[in-house]
């Protein structure tokens, strides 16, 4: 991701002022209302108002969308690493790699043990392999 900084510090400077001008006010506007605006409303106000007055913004959003993609927790991470040492025992340590790849995608993006999910799909013809006679 390439940034020029000195443009990067003119965004910056004019979202402050922005901020600093209006923000206080839409605040109270909030609070009057009894809304609570996330984050993201946050940002999509001041890139509106930047792009209702044709200010160029390019290098702060990039840095913003690419904050926006980051997690919040390490917590899917962690629930990745316990169903795999939950899976991968001392009684199934002789597993391949790939093995052990699928039956992690099985849990994680299916919600099925292996198992199940096996006979879920072994009578469905669309996903089974063509035989050699075919």
């Amino acid at each position: 991701m390439k940034i020029n900084n000195d443009q990067l510090c003119d965004e910056v400077v004019l979202a402050k002022e922005y901020l600093q001008s209006n923000w206080e006010q839409r605040k109270q506007e909030d609070v009057t209302r009894d809304v609570i605006i996330s984050s993201e409303e946050k940002w999509l106000r001041l890139f509106g108002h930047f792009k209702e007055n044709h200010i160029a913004a390019k290098n702060l959003i990039k840095i913003v969308k690419y904050a926006f993609c980051l997690p919040g927790t390490s917590a899917p991470v962690e629930r990745v690493f316990s169903l795999m040492n939950n899976s991968w025992t001392d009684d199934r340590g002789l597993m391949k790699e790939s093995t052990v790849k699928g039956m992690m995608t099985c849990k994680i993006n299916i919600g099925l043990a292996c198992e199940n999910f096996y006979n879920k799909i072994k009578n469905k013809k669309r996903l089974s392999k063509k035989s050699p006679s075919q």
